[in-house]
């Protein structure tokens, strides 16, 4: 019998692909801050508000707190200060069915990096007897699989979900340093309509190359019969631009297939999703 390796390694690359596709389409993830732009000689607090949902930033699932039960959680946010440290207060979420919600501290002056805690999620693929795909949410070793199980491929993916938020004017955001995000030229609390806009992809801090699509989508999208989505391109050296048209809060998201050396991992990739507000001219 004569055996094209060619073409079933192109085709075990494509199947890989399409996992990695079909990880990438599940419903976006946000973060949506009740300001972006505080300003006052004391102190002041920022609503955070987290969800999981297909219409953007209209809370569909809260994410459950770490501990069963609970109904809070005190690791699933943190921030980055201006001066570049973790902010050390206790960042409360309360698991309220829908969203999750928390208030952020802004003692310094300058731009804090609010983030949900970057945790590696796991997704088994599978196919049963009827040759119907499924997916788990564990490690092969740790999932409960049909003993019929076959073409079982787990993907890890690392999300990084964002926001910032300046006090009393804005100063260059502290990196995460892991994992996909944004980088200047353009400040991210510096937006305005008519005005371009032009950002750095960088990967576990350092940029990414050419080719990375990126999505850009106003919220609200609940309210339109069409989503709107813009698509850019990174160039060689991982920048992209876009000139904003309309003002409000918009979801950047992308993607990026990555290598994991880990025992029972098929598949790495990382996910973005950064809110940004854009200011009416």
């Amino acid at each position: 019998m004569n055996v094209n390796l060619s073409k079933i390694a192109l085709i075990g690359a494509l199947s890989l692909s399409a996992l990695v596709s079909t990880a990438a389409s599940a419903h976006a993830r946000w973060l949506l801050p009740s300001h972006t732009s505080l300003s006052g000689d004391k102190a002041h607090y920022v609503m955070i508000d987290a969800s999981i949902s297909n219409e953007i930033f209209a809370p569909d699932k809260a994410f459950r707190p770490s501990t069963k039960g609970a109904e809070y959680d005190d690791t699933l946010l943190m921030a980055l200060a201006p001066n570049g440290e973790q902010v050390t207060d206790t960042i409360r979420a309360y698991y309220l069915k829908r969203k999750s919600s928390a208030a952020v501290k802004l003692q310094q002056q300058g731009t804090y990096h609010i983030a949900m805690t970057q945790k590696p999620m796991y997704m088994t693929f599978y196919k049963n007897a009827a040759g119907e795909r499924s997916r788990v949410f564990a490690k092969k070793a740790d999932a409960n699989l049909p003993k019929d199980a076959s073409d079982i491929t787990t993907i890890k993916t690392i999300s990084t979900v964002d926001t910032f938020v300046s006090h009393n004017g804005t100063s260059k955001p502290a990196q995460l340093g892991q994992g996909l995000e944004l980088s200047g030229p353009t400040h991210p609390n510096d937006l305005f309509v008519g005005e371009q806009a032009r950002f750095q992809l960088l990967s576990d801090g350092k940029p990414v190359g050419e080719g990375i699509e990126i999505s850009i989508l106003k919220g609200d999208t609940r309210y339109r019969n069409s989503r709107g989505e813009i698509k850019v391109t990174t160039d060689k050296d991982g920048f992209f631009a876009t000139t904003w048209q309309h003002p409000g809060l918009y979801l950047i998201e992308t993607s990026q297939k990555v290598t994991v050396n880990e025992a029972g991992v098929d598949v790495g990739r990382y996910a973005l999703f950064t809110t940004l507000e854009v200011a009416p001219e």
